[in-house]
């Protein structure tokens, strides 16, 4: 590093400017600083900001084909559930007013503390994943890293200083190692409140010292926040007038037959009604005999790396590894097993069978004749393997747990005539939706405007290019009698398959059947064509198949009993390249 301390154990040199140089990391740091305001008021400034920034980057997609999702990072001061007091601001209290006063969908929102992390298995980097905010206390501090994040919002007043230097490093990275050629998304934002910015300056610039960049510590932009970047406000939107009259709107959710609710079914719930009823003890690590040992001359190094170079990537940096550490193997120490086994538990949520898997790949290694040292040197890899692996295997199983469960009846996909509101899912007769002053409303390809969504609005920045371009086709449709953009700042629809993420559907379309009187809902999920073929596309395509045979079957028994679906339902995945050809049996 370049700071003038001395690191005996820092095995590259790596100075801000050359990082800088290279396009690794977002320069200049914006600081924003609210003098004498309140943490609400700095958190809607941030959240401006980053409506900003997303805005920016769904035009670089739209011109370069480059995703880049903004992530703002909140630092509080008080996580535990009993902590939860009006002295301090609470990660529950951010939360509360995200949703609630700024209108971000939960789904969106992960708390990371040192006893709670909603993360989990969340790849921040994926266009799948809905995660934007992430509201910690001290669980990012080190080790953490997505370049995906753009803003952090400190909403401590006394010990912001504390927080930035600790955070500083974890909204620096630059997605891709490339720059956008968009300031805006080139640079950094630090928001601060009731803080004297000389000193929240210093915070930052002592920040970058620690980080090992103390030679940029003169690019820190400071202003006062008082007034927002863009000006946002609340709009009720209203169901076109012709729809407004229309009996009420429900979809079925996924449900799980119980005898002990009144209705005897009750919402389907995955880590109980699958992971539950898994067989754990069938698992076991499949490839223990055929793994891979790393050779430990490529290991065996006593060292704390910040920026190391990559000889797979042709010298370039790599910052994919920001903190990493591998001390030398004590023999009398051995293995630490409680560290595996917390590994492991990310796949396998039981910790007792997680150590009976390990146990197991522990003597299958060693009765191969492996060595404890080579375990040591190779226990990361190890353990990265074997979660992939189980990954796998918890993944077949679930999808047979569920299909088995929908053949006999005790998972089904229905309406039930039931006062529990949770059973059902009622699209709204108005919508609260954030607007900002950029926003646009969405217009047919020749200027007119659009004749059958629902709602009288719907707003460019919700839809992606080929969401737009499905809604253009289905307003001009004789049969679609209305469609809706599912996905819009209230309770989202979604459906709960085999894994643990839900599926949110992009689009509604309510399709007239031709002299029947009758109406049908076709569900709609739109993938771009990088996405064709991946694990999680193919995961939604065979789950919307599978409940749309099961809702045929359920129709035919007369199970859907309220008449908004008397039509019946069907899900369909419609794919970048081939949608045009596939929406075409959803309206017929």
């Amino acid at each position: 590093m370049t700071n003038g301390k001395h690191h005996s154990n820092v095995l590259v040199n790596v100075s801000g400017q050359a990082l800088k140089d290279e396009q690794m990391i977002k320069l200049p740091i914006n600081l924003i600083n609210e003098d004498k305001s309140d943490w609400k008021h700095t958190l809607s400034l941030a959240h401006a900001k980053l409506a900003e920034l997303e805005q920016d980057t769904e035009q670089l997609q739209n011109e370069t084909g480059r995703y880049i999702r903004p992530i703002m990072l909140i630092r509080v001061e008080r996580t535990g559930k009993d902590q939860r007091d009006s002295a301090f601001v609470h990660a529950e209290d951010a939360r509360e007013y995200l949703i609630e006063k700024l209108g971000v969908n939960e789904n969106e929102i992960r708390l990371k503390t040192s006893d709670k992390d909603e993360l989990g298995d969340d790849d921040l980097l994926s266009e799948m994943c809905p995660v934007k905010y992430i509201i910690t206390k001290d669980a990012l501090r080190e080790g953490w890293d997505c370049p995906f994040a753009y803003v952090l919002t400190v909403l401590s007043k006394m010990t912001a200083k504390t927080a930035i230097t600790q955070m500083i490093g974890r909204v620096l990275r630059q997605p891709h190692a490339r720059l956008t050629q968009k300031a805006s998304l080139d640079e950094c934002y630090v928001y601060t409140f009731d803080q004297d910015v000389m000193e929240a300056v210093a915070g930052v610039k002592q920040g970058l010292e620690e980080e090992g960049m103390g030679d940029v510590a003169n690019q820190v932009k400071a202003s006062e926040g008082n007034k927002p970047a863009a000006v946002v406000s609340k709009e009720t939107l209203l169901r076109r007038e012709r729809f407004r009259n229309l009996p009420k709107i429900f979809l079925p959710r996924v449900l799980h037959r119980d005898a002990g609710y009144k209705d005897g079914y009750r919402l389907f719930d995955y880590e109980r009604d699958v992971l539950g009823d898994l067989d754990w003890e069938s698992l076991s690590y499949l490839n223990a005999d055929n793994f891979q040992l790393v050779d430990d001359k490529l290991k065996r190094t006593i060292a704390r790396i910040d920026y190391k170079m990559s000889k797979d990537n042709q010298g370039e940096l790599d910052l994919a590894d920001p903190v990493h550490e591998n001390i030398e193997f004590d023999p009398i120490a051995g293995l630490d097993i409680s560290f595996m086994v917390r590994q492991l538990t990310d796949v396998i949520p039981n910790p007792w069978q997680a150590m009976r898997v390990l146990a197991h790949t522990l003597d299958t290694l060693r009765s191969n004749g492996v060595t404890e040292e080579a375990l040591f040197t190779n226990r990361l890899e190890l353990l990265k393997e074997m979660k992939r692996d189980i990954k796998q295997q918890v993944a077949q199983l679930s999808e047979q747990i569920f299909k088995s469960k929908l053949d006999k009846g005790d998972i089904s996909l229905r309406l039930l005539a039931s006062d529990n509101e949770k059973l059902n899912w009622e699209l709204a007769q108005t919508l609260e939706v954030n607007v900002s002053e950029h926003d646009q409303v969405l217009r047919r390809k020749d200027g007119s405007e659009l004749e059958k969504s629902l709602f009288e609005k719907v707003y460019q920045n919700g839809l992606n290019n080929l969401e737009r371009d499905t809604a253009w086709y289905l307003d001009k449709q004789e049969s679609v009698y209305w469609w809706h953009r599912i996905a819009v700042n209230q309770r989202e629809y979604s459906l709960q398959g085999w894994q643990k993420q839900k599926v949110y559907p992009d689009l509604l379309v309510c399709v007239e059947q031709p002299n029947s009187g009758r109406f049908r809902f076709s569900v709609l999920e739109t993938k771009g064509e990088h996405l064709k073929g991946n694990d999680d596309t193919e995961y939604k395509r065979r789950l919307f198949e599978l409940l749309t045979e099961h809702v045929k079957t359920a129709v035919d028994a007369g199970e859907l009993t309220l008449e908004a679906a008397s039509g019946g339902m069907s899900f369909r995945m419609l794919m970048e390249d081939s949608w045009s050809q596939e929406i075409v049996p959803e309206l017929n």
